[in-house]
């Protein structure tokens, strides 16, 4: 048979046609196969790299929170001890409530639970949210700062209650002198939600508190120390098996002041229930050696956080307890500020130390057409003074005389010189600079001239001159030591205990004022020892008797303004009328030790009230337990 035969044969065709579609369905099954092991093998090599690689560390973490517990190590907050090595603070054992998420179901019923065996406030609960919803899941988060023993004890019992729930020992603060040292230590507060919004975690894992104010505030990062914390490992039920890891906690770092804790109680017991403020300094390089606000406060209602009912008692009461009146009480310091008035004087050659005014009781400002009178407190009169006798008795003529011819620009540039209307730089949070008034001042805060009227007001220390009693004892350090200006400060030196070492702070020298001039320094000593020694002086009955020559100087400054410029007899005034009691004061005077500035709220004579006070505290600290030098 031949080819055309074969073609020809419909049965061969067909069976031809038949092979052919078998192989291209074949071929077609293989390739598709082929596709779809390759989409597989592509696909899970994808998904491989997904979890290998994308989402690694979602997944590590995973597994380490499902394997793995933080507990934070909570380091032991630096104690504050005064310069005789005396502790003015102390961290008591106590023990606080954690929680760790991992195991915790219903947060809202774990803590209605919890509520119904420890008193949890609406506070404590909030600050707990806010943690709980910052921490990480294998991280144990802070519940209740502090429990008692009755409450430890409570909890105890039914713990096994709460799985993730632990009771951790910690330290609570302790302030010794309850309310002596308030003001100036400050205390330590429970972190508030506002404080998580700017605290770094990693500085305050697993503390509940920080330093609130003070010298807790100021050096709160020496103080507070390091956190630590020990790496566990869990099985699958949550209970801890192993320790994995653990980094200590660092202690914080103990804090020595200058004060001397001996000299505050003594100048808080010689105030009594006076309202006031007293600052005591080592005029040869700033030391605070006392600070003194009164009424004060108990610092341990803060610690473990003061109620809300409390805290309005603090915050309304009349007398303000909570403010610290040494650094940031605004007060007119009256004739206090004559020694530096009548040093201005001679510094402009306005005076010299001979020049004489005549007091007749009242100065009448020159070529003013205003008929007001501006009256001495000795309304009599003075008669015919130069600047020592003007200073030893505190003549208002004399000073309104000089304030008339220096200027209230001269005024403000010379008064620049000791700090005034200007923070000190003390190591304290929120000083108040005082106000040095001057006519830019004046337009900006009043929006009005200045008038001749407010610098005869000013020359004696009232007016819109104000000054804190920091202030006026930094004031009476310059003139106690020819000049020098040195930084007040708290802060003598650091104990670290991770090197077992002390460390000082650096050293900031004196620096001399550009406005000294020994004669006029010594002139002006020389009448503040006049106040005191001498037979005409404001305070001569407090100086006679003392075994050392005190320098001082007292002001007596009124709190209301009277009609006529006419002043009542203190008889007659309601108690909250009385005048202010002032005195500065520095001994001895040939080698000063001690500066002093004192206020008396509402006391009455800066002489008679405020200077008394002041004598017995210099008296003590020269002569006292003390009086060492150190």
């Amino acid at each position: 048979m031949n080819k055309s035969d074969w073609s020809d044969d419909p049965l061969r065709n067909q069976d031809a046609d038949h092979g052919e579609h078998l192989q291209r369905s074949f071929a077609r099954r293989a390739m598709l196969l082929a596709g779809i092991t390759i989409a597989g093998v592509v696909g899970l090599f994808g998904r491989l790299f997904y979890l290998q690689v994308d989402r690694h560390e979602h997944y590590r973490t995973r597994s380490q929170s499902n394997r793995v517990r933080i507990k934070p190590l909570v380091p032991e907050r630096g104690t504050i001890y005064d310069r005789h090595g005396r502790a003015l603070t102390e961290n008591i054992l106590r023990h606080q409530v954690v929680v760790n998420p991992w195991q915790v179901d219903d947060l809202d019923a774990l803590i209605t639970e919890l509520g119904g065996i420890l008193p949890l406030s609406e506070e404590e609960i909030a600050d707990f949210r806010t943690r709980y919803k910052r921490s990480r899941r294998y991280e144990f988060v802070v519940l209740k700062g502090s429990v008692n023993e009755a409450e430890h004890y409570r909890l105890a019992a039914v713990l096994y209650r709460f799985p993730g729930v632990a009771i951790e020992p910690t330290h609570e603060r302790y302030y010794p002198y309850g309310s002596l040292l308030s003001h100036v230590l400050g205390y330590t507060n429970r972190i508030n939600q506002k404080d998580l919004e700017t605290l770094n975690p990693d500085d305050y894992h697993g503390l509940d508190s920080m330093g609130r104010a003070g010298i807790e505030r100021q050096y709160e990062e020496a103080l507070r120390g390091k956190p630590g914390f020990r790496q566990l490992e869990a099985d699958v039920s949550g209970n801890l098996v192993r320790l994995l890891s653990e980094k200590p906690a660092v202690r914080g770092q103990d804090i020595y002041l200058t004060l001397d804790v001996d000299l505050q109680q003594r100048i808080s017991d010689v105030m009594g229930d006076h309202r006031g403020a007293c600052v005591a300094l080592d005029p040869n390089n700033g030391e605070v050696l006392a600070m003194v606000s009164r009424p004060s406060f108990d610092a341990n209602l803060f610690v473990r956080g003061i109620t809300q009912r409390q805290y309005n008692r603090l915050l309304n009461h009349e007398h303000s307890p909570l403010y610290h009146r040494a650094v940031k009480g605004r007060y007119a310091p009256g004739s206090v500020i004559k020694p530096m008035m009548a040093m201005a004087g001679l510094h402009y050659g306005l005076y010299s130390q001979q020049s004489r005014v005549n007091c007749p009781g009242y100065y009448r400002i020159p070529d003013s057409s205003t008929k007001r009178r501006f009256h001495c407190w000795q309304r009599s009169g003075h008669g015919s003074l130069d600047m020592e006798h003007a200073i030893a008795e505190s003549c208002d003529i004399y000073f309104y005389s000089l304030g008339y011819k220096l200027g209230v620009d001269r005024i403000h540039d010379y008064a620049q010189h000791f700090s005034l209307g200007e923070k000190t730089g003390v190591d304290l949070p929120d000083e108040s600079s005082g106000i040095l008034p001057s006519r830019a001042w004046k337009l900006k805060q009043h929006g009005s001239q200045w008038y001749i009227g407010d610098t005869i007001n000013i020359s004696i220390g009232q007016g819109f001159l104000t000054t804190t009693p920091l202030q006026l004892a930094q004031m009476t350090c310059i003139v106690a030591n020819d000049g020098i200006v040195y930084t007040p400060h708290l802060l003598q030196q650091y104990y670290d205990p991770q090197v077992a070492s002390f460390r000082a702070p650096p050293t900031i020298p004196g620096q001399q004022i550009p406005v000294y001039d020994a004669a006029a320094w010594r002139a002006a000593k020389h009448a503040m020892v006049s106040v005191m020694n001498s037979r005409y002086g404001t305070a001569r009955r407090v100086g006679q008797g003392l075994d050392f020559t005190m320098a001082g100087k007292s002001g007596t400054v009124q709190v209301i303004s009277f009609q006529d410029n006419r002043r009542i007899l203190s008889k007659d005034l309601a108690d909250e009328h009385q005048d202010n009691a002032m005195f500065i004061a520095f001994a001895p005077v040939d080698k000063p030790r001690i500066a002093v500035s004192m206020v008396v709220e509402r006391g009455g004579g800066g002489s008679s009230v405020a200077a008394p006070l002041v004598a017995q505290v210099i008296d003590h600290y020269l002569h006292g337990s003390n009086n060492a030098r150190t």
